[in-house]
């Protein structure tokens, strides 16, 4: 497979700021020869940006959602060539631009499925955050619950149907975030469940029967924090690096991953940092063993 490697080098709506200097620091430490040497070479496609002159001020989520739009063209052009894409990404927001990506290249009505990886549900609405953090609203926007402006500004042309999004590694959900989820379609699985993989691979096999293309989100943050010491959203009883890697495996091996992103990998901190790069060069270019075929 031709694999196209897409950054989106931002913290919301700013340029190599905290977590958004993960894709640098990653290529940096090598992780190109990494996944090179793990049978999955990787062809430069671009960089996400989002022009300062369209910079509005005091709208971070409109922001937000144009740097998406441009992620969503790399996805596009990508794709319409028939190539998988890795997306390496500061925050989760830029799931959006992923999807919105996906859309344009096969239309708004394909069978698309999400695998969302990480420590938070990311599922909050403004109505039920507590804190407001639009990360952790990333999925919400994903599914149309919330964030109409946001989905516009990343050209998002249509929600994603809950009974195709699985949520897999959560452990740090805000009350009214887990019940909002559980009164939608979205498969819940914890930390606990993503090691006992029998359920977890019976999940995304169903899954993957059900639709035609996948995109894949990790955000790093699912792992044990002793492994990402400098992430920004810590939260403990996380994955070890073998049990991330087959988590993830598990999701490529289907054939339907067309899109694979990664997030949450902050630079900063000294020794911190470049353990958490180190974890994730290991996670990323192990679970790329198992991304033989994509649609």
């Amino acid at each position: 497979m031709d694999v196209q490697l897409i950054t989106v080098p931002y913290r919301y709506d700013e340029l190599n700021q905290g977590v958004g200097g993960g894709p640098k620091a990653l290529l940096a430490a090598g992780f190109a020869d990494d996944a090179s040497k793990a049978g999955t070479p990787l062809t430069t496609a671009g960089d996400a940006f989002l022009d300062p002159a369209d910079r509005e001020s005091g709208r971070t989520a409109i922001n937000i959602g144009k740097l998406g739009a441009s992620t969503a063209a790399l996805i596009e052009q990508a794709r319409t060539a028939g190539h998988p894409c890795l997306v390496l990404a500061g925050d989760d927001t830029a799931a959006i631009g992923v999807v919105s990506g996906l859309q344009a290249a096969h239309g708004a009505g394909a069978r698309i499925g999400v695998v969302w990886i990480d420590a938070h549900g990311d599922f909050n609405t403004p109505e039920t955050s507590y804190s407001g953090i639009l990360a952790g609203m990333s999925l919400a926007i994903v599914a149309g619950l919330a964030g109409p402006n946001w989905r516009e500004a990343a050209k998002l042309a249509a929600p994603i149907s809950t009974d195709r999004i699985i949520v897999g590694g959560a452990r740090a959900l805000d009350a009214k975030e887990a019940a909002l989820l559980t009164v939608t379609d979205v498969r819940l699985f914890n930390t606990g469940d993503l090691r006992d993989s029998e359920a977890w691979t019976a999940a995304i096999t169903r899954l993957g029967s059900a639709v035609d293309y996948i995109a894949l989100h990790v955000d790093v943050d699912v792992l044990d924090p002793r492994l990402v010491p400098s992430s920004s959203t810590p939260s403990p009883d996380g994955l070890e690096i073998r049990q991330a890697v087959d988590a993830i495996g598990t999701v490529l091996s289907t054939g339907k991953v067309a899109a694979y992103s990664v997030c949450g990998i902050n630079p900063g901190g000294g020794s911190r940092g470049k353990q958490t790069i180190e974890t994730a060069r290991q996670v990323i270019a192990g679970s790329l063993t198992s991304w033989r075929t994509a649609p």
